[in-house]
């Protein structure tokens, strides 16, 4: 009987240690207070600022301020924090992962076009293509025939067609929307999104 008393408290004591050794374990393990969040940051070529390319550690709800922007300065920058796109500069808070990609934006392309007329009110739908041999100037043509040339510098855009009577489209390269004029008047406003 004392045999197994002894046995028992020696089994009962290992017991203890193999439990308390399983807790430290674990909670060893755990990360304590404030998580931490990697901003992951990728730019792309053409493009400078901060905070710069690489993984980064930021604690739970820090802020996190960026901008960037293009070594032509003609360029305009565009930002995407995980898909959400931002402008060359801002801010966010972390409470997440988070990817940040910063890249020149490159406007060539095909476009679905919506202009609105205010006098008489009248609106024009057709799709454009953007062509060029860089991201700052180029052709265009429409589905509808027309074409002309267009320049996207310091973060404004210029449609001018050729064979349109005087129509003329600014704007602004980040967005793809802004204001129509005829012959210098000004008439309404368009808009585009990517096709």
């Amino acid at each position: 009987m004392t045999i197994t008393l002894k046995k028992t408290k020696r089994m009962a004591a290992y017991g203890r240690f193999i439990h308390i050794l399983l807790l430290l374990l674990v909670f060893g393990s755990c990360n304590f207070g404030t998580p931490d969040y990697r901003l992951n940051v990728i730019i792309e070529e053409g493009v400078t600022g901060t905070p710069q390319a690489g993984e980064h550690s930021y604690k739970d709800l820090a802020d996190v301020n960026f901008e960037y922007t293009g070594i032509d300065p003609r360029h305009t920058v565009e930002v995407f924090l995980n898909t959400i796109r931002q402008t060359y500069t801002g801010s966010f808070t972390m409470y997440t992962d988070v990817t940040l990609l910063t890249r020149l934006v490159d406007i060539r392309g095909r476009w679905k076009m919506v202009m609105q007329q205010s006098d008489p009110s009248e609106t024009f739908e057709f799709d454009m293509t953007l062509d060029g041999a860089g991201l700052t100037s180029g052709t265009f043509s429409d589905n509808r025939g027309y074409s002309g040339i267009w320049t996207g510098e310091n973060g404004v855009i210029t449609i001018s067609y050729t064979d349109w009577s005087g129509y003329e489209l600014t704007g602004t390269v980040f967005n793809m929307s802004g204001i129509f004029t005829v012959d210098g008047e000004n008439k309404g406003g368009w808009d585009a999104e990517r096709l």
